[in-house]
């Protein structure tokens, strides 16, 4: 087709007419324009019948005939109803092709100018709006030559500069302006003039009639003639000498603010609720040992992300609060994690500052403090205060198991003392005197048992070593071998291989053996006894268990006294009431514990707390 070109252009498409056999060919553009489909065919009678006015009809065939005729060409505007019953204006242009002087095809291009028809009808409409706009608007709007001579200008304009219009009519803009802002002004004014920017914005300053200062905001674009010359600037100018004040307060309090949080090495935050973007400053990041490149994207997950499992709860409870306005400040400490893998403890404090008309939370301000320094200094205090409690216990404790065990000797004593003075019968003297000696023997087995309860509190720092704690467990199995066997006892054990506690050798041993024997001694008279030992670790413990499937304690008569010294819970002769209390001092020396649960007839569990390092 002729013109094959012209249809790459955008919404420019092509027909031509063959004038010997009559058919109408159009590119897909033109059918588009009609809303036709590419494979569909139009003949010329229909293609008329697009046109929607019968004036345009009449000019399409009128101009089609003086082509044919003349050969000379034309380019011209018509409005046409599409197969969809849309009203679009076209131009077409059309060129003739002649063969021995006759006509044989006429040709030429099919474009799509309904919106630019639209804007020039509705730059028509709004010209007279343009002019209320311009009287009324609520900021200053000003015509302005090229030179800078003042054209037009509207009240607010006046008002800001303390001039009247005949007075401003008889300046120019550059008599007004601030020489501090002259020279960039004028330069964006020549970069406008040279096309190099289609408009300008800058903050300016101008001199009110008074002499004052006036801040605006000055928007500035070019109209241009039909002959490409500059026709008028059209300045927008807006007053901000108040804003302008405040932002330089509030720059100067931002200063001053940035300032102290230098100086107290405090990391900010500040949240855009909505969209959930967050913006920290750089000592935020410094505290858990990042740079802010090393977080981007930087949004709340990346603060979730830091914070500790168990403390995660914490802040979240407290920000819902604070979202419901239950609570005005949010306030409150958590540990994250550092870049190097340990722990930071924070002081986080914020509030929220802005709030969408229905209530909503949309801006919030707050700070992260480092605090680890003050939680390790607690817990160090803390600690200490618990080991002087825990002693001051045991002090209490064995001070009353001294006098009552002591007592009740010197008690004995006093009274075979008294009865050997006054007995004359020799042979019941030498009975008093036995009873003497079995008491003095007592007596020194208590001693003997008091003093290994000091040592256990004496000599802890110099028994601590790192123990695996399946192999200790074997080696107690293996040395109770005999007994296990003459019970036909089972032990199960799960206890993990690499598992390692720091523990005296000596204390791990009698805890381990005091509780298989005991789960053997008293086994139930009707079974044979099943022992499972298994381990479960937690952050602060590693929690060793020993379960039988024994007698069992009756917990409610006896679980006051269960680990006091020479307390016996059973008919068992061989039973001296000592191996509960030595391991509980024992465990508790190591800074663990001891808990037991047990049922009559089923069993007993003992748990040993030992410390996870």
């Amino acid at each position: 087709m002729k013109y094959q070109r012209a249809s790459l252009l955008p919404k420019i498409g092509t027909w031509e007419l063959n004038l010997k056999t009559g058919s109408l060919r159009w590119d897909f553009v033109t059918k588009s324009i009609q809303d036709i489909t590419e494979k569909s065919f139009t003949d010329l009678e229909s293609a008329i019948n697009f046109f929607a006015v019968e004036e345009h009809r009449e000019r399409i065939f009128r101009l089609a005939e003086q082509l044919i005729a003349t050969g000379e060409p034309f380019v011209e505007q018509f409005k046409i109803t599409t197969s969809q019953g849309i009203s679009r204006w076209i131009e077409s242009s059309a060129e003739a092709e002649f063969e021995n002087g006759n006509c044989i095809m006429i040709y030429g291009t099919f474009q799509d100018i309904t919106s630019e028809k639209e804007l020039i009808y509705s730059l028509q409409l709004n010209e007279e709006k343009f002019q209320k706009a311009f009287e009324f608007a609520p900021i200053g709007m000003a015509l302005v030559s090229s030179n800078g001579n003042w054209i037009k200008v509207n009240k607010e304009v006046c008002k800001l500069t303390g001039y009247s219009e005949d007075e401003l009519m008889k300046l120019t803009f550059q008599d007004i302006t601030h020489p501090d802002d002259l020279s960039k002004d004028l330069s964006l004014v020549n970069q406008m003039l040279r096309k190099e920017i289609d408009n300008y914005q800058m903050e300016k300053r101008y001199f009110h009639k008074n002499g004052n200062t006036v801040w605006v905001n000055l928007s500035v674009s070019l109209v241009w003639n039909n002959d490409d010359s500059p026709l008028y600037f059209i300045s927008q100018i807006q007053d901000i000498s108040e804003q302008k004040k405040a932002r330089e307060e509030l720059q100067h309090e931002r200063q001053r603010l940035f300032e102290t949080i230098e100086g107290t090495n405090i990391g900010t935050w500040e949240w855009h609720i909505q969209d959930n973007t967050i913006i920290y400053n750089e000592r935020w990041a410094n505290i858990v040992g990042y740079t802010l490149e090393e977080l981007q994207p930087i949004s709340k997950q990346t603060w979730s992300n830091l914070v500790h499992p168990e403390d995660s709860e914490i802040p979240d409870k407290l920000l819902e609060k604070c979202f419901t306005h239950e609570i005005e400040h949010y306030e409150c400490e958590y540990r994250m994690r550092h870049k190097a893998g340990h722990w930071v403890w924070i002081h986080d404090r914020g509030k929220i500052i802005n709030w969408t008309p229905d209530g909503k939370p949309l801006l919030m301000l707050g700070t992260h403090a480092d605090i680890t320094q003050r939680k390790n200094s607690e817990q160090e205090l803390k600690h200490t205060l618990d080991i002087v409690s825990e002693q001051n216990k045991r002090l209490l404790n064995f001070t009353h198991i001294i006098s009552h065990n002591l007592r009740s000797h010197t008690g004995n004593f006093q009274m075979l003392l008294n009865l050997l003075v006054e007995e004359t019968d020799e042979h019941r003297k030498k009975e008093l005197v036995d009873f003497l000696t079995t008491n003095a023997n007592s007596l020194q087995d208590t001693i003997y048992h008091l003093n290994e309860v000091l040592k256990i509190q004496s000599n802890l720092n110099q028994q601590v070593k790192k123990i695996h704690l399946l192999g200790e467990l074997e080696k107690v199995i293996f040395s109770l071998k005999d007994t296990i066997a003459d019970s036909q006892a089972s032990i199960q054990t799960d206890i993990p291989a690499e598992l390692t506690i720091d523990y005296s050798s000596e204390y791990i041993e009698s805890v381990l053996v005091n509780l298989l024997t005991n789960a053997i001694k008293y086994r139930h008279p009707d079974r044979n006894p099943v022992i499972n030992i298994h381990t479960k670790t937690t952050v602060k413990y590693i929690i060793l268990q020993i379960e039988d499937n024994g007698m069992g304690i009756d917990l409610n008569l006896h679980g006051q006294k269960l680990f006091g010294m020479y307390k016996t819970f059973h008919s068992n002769k061989d039973a001296r009431g000592l191996g509960l209390f030595i391991i509980k001092n024992q465990v508790e020396a190591m800074g663990g514990k001891i808990e037991v649960e047990s049922e009559v007839g089923k069993g007993t569990t003992f748990k040993v707390f030992i410390k996870n390092q």
